[in-house]
């Protein structure tokens, strides 16, 4: 089988493997979609993401769709033949966290692309088939790989509990950021304000509930957004563009009492915050660290046509154009949204 390998930050190529073979309680999956996550993109530009490096040789990939092809001795799950949408986080099931019903924080966490464990990028791996789940039947497979992003958005919107007829503001309108969106007015927020740079984000801010889609590189948007409030400032605010300008922004329009989610990873380790302005406020902060039992709601909202994850969709590329992929995906051209490698 073909597989895609980092050496080196900027630096990927194919290489052969030999196809796996399930073990116990395994399953064997073909690889249909994989969507190029912003997380990818900082392990391939930078090669680390804050004290996590990865090693020459590393695989990317951690939002995936395919196809079951066989199953190990005593696995059960989805049969082959199954479209599924692959969990990219194996925990433990018996550690502390994992029985406190939190395995997003589990002691013994393997997840797809995040060093050493190798991501989602080849033709085919191997998974422990209680970690696939079907898909809704006529999903397509790039849709499938969206699944997850819209996983950690839904536990983005769990995290910051607006109440219906909340305001919200979402700094950075990626993708997991529009999806942040969504959810939250599928939630009952009354009001959504977005922040982003990217004038092709913004417009597709619109899609995904967002009323007024703000360009921080242009105008104020700590004063936009407040005008649009009344001046009484937001309930809510999801930082979502790892950005520390972004982060003292969100903190700036939030009312005292309110709460900011932090999704977006920094570049740096260590980012200064506003910790004065916040106390005398009276702010929540919250860390997002991945998902936390969202896989299936999302699969239900997909389901149900709830979620627009087609549209998220801009560019697929095949396996072959991998290298061209991560450059354009990288580059966040004026018509990437979201890039899916397909196989």
């Amino acid at each position: 089988m073909r597989v895609a390998k980092v050496m080196a930050p900027r630096e990927m190529r194919l290489e052969e493997a030999p196809v796996p073979s399930p073990g116990p309680g395994e399953a064997l999956v073909r690889i249909k979609a994989v969507g190029i996550c912003g997380s990818d993109l900082q392990y391939y530009a930078d090669g680390r993401i804050g004290d996590q490096r990865f090693s020459a040789g590393h695989v990317l990939g951690h939002e995936v769709a395919g196809v079951v092809e066989a199953l190990g001795p005593d696995a059960e799950g989805p049969v082959p033949g199954t479209p599924v949408a692959v969990d990219p986080a194996i925990h433990c099931g018996w550690c502390r966290f994992c029985t406190a019903g939190d395995p997003n924080f589990c002691k013994n966490l393997r997840f797809f692309g995040s060093p050493p464990t190798p991501g989602a990028l080849r033709e085919y791996l191997t998974h422990p088939s209680r970690f696939l789940l079907p898909l809704p039947p006529h999903t397509s497979f790039p849709v499938g790989a969206a699944i997850e992003p819209l996983g950690v958005a839904i536990h983005a919107v769990d995290l910051g509990h607006p109440a219906v007829g909340d305001r919200v503001a979402v700094f950075g309108c990626g993708p997991i950021g529009l999806l942040i969106a969504r959810v939250a007015r599928l939630a009952g927020a009354s009001l959504v304000c977005g922040t982003e740079p990217l004038a092709h984000r913004r417009e597709a801010a619109a899609r995904f509930g967002v009323e007024a889609a703000l360009d921080p590189s242009r105008e104020d948007v700590v004063r936009g957004i407040m005008e649009r409030t009344g001046g009484e400032g937001i309930d809510v605010a999801f930082e979502a563009a790892g950005s520390q300008d972004a982060t003292e922004q969100a903190i700036a329009v939030l009312r005292p009492g309110g709460s900011l989610v932090c999704v977006g990873y920094w570049k740096a380790d260590q980012v200064a915050l506003p910790g004065i302005r916040a106390m005398r406020k009276g702010l929540t902060i919250r860390f997002v660290r991945r998902m936390k039992h969202t896989f299936p709601r999302a699969m239900e909202l997909t389901r149900l046509g709830l979620v627009d994850l087609a549209s998220l969709i801009s560019h697929e590329f095949p396996l072959s154009d991998v290298v061209h992929a991560f450059a354009r995906a990288e580059q966040r051209g004026p018509d990437v949204l979201k890039a899916v490698v397909t196989l």
